[in-house]
């Protein structure tokens, strides 16, 4: 009985620490993800003025009107899966956690300011 539990926790620890999630990225991190990955639509500020902004309407993340309509969890679903299968937006959900877009939606894009760079 011992050897089969000895065994079944040797076999079962490998799965276990590629269960283990990697550690949340810090928020400089997190701008730096801003700045690769989004900053190309919704600006270097996040106001969505430029020209791939413009072109598909990005989100314009300085409007405290629009933004206000915009739960925390709606904006962590699109970053996450994408806008129009991937078409219009491509989802990040193999390249950030949930936890980590909750960070950046509230300590980054929540915060974004018109004509403030949003940089590490």
């Amino acid at each position: 009985m011992r050897r089969t539990i000895l065994i079944l926790n040797l076999v079962m620890q490998p799965q276990l620490l590629l269960c283990a999630e990697a550690p949340a990225r810090s928020v400089k991190e997190l701008k730096g993800f801003y700045v690769a990955n989004c900053a190309k639509c919704h600006g270097a500020d996040g106001s969505a003025r430029s020209p791939q902004g413009k072109l598909l309407p990005g989100t314009d993340f300085t409007d405290n009107l629009n933004m206000a309509k915009k739960s925390d969890a709606m904006m962590v679903k699109t970053i996450r899966k994408g806008i129009f299968f991937g078409v219009v937006m491509h989802p990040f959900k193999k390249r950030i956690t949930e936890a980590e877009a909750l960070v950046l939606v509230r300590e980054v894009l929540r915060k974004a300011e018109k004509g403030k760079v949003i940089a590490p």
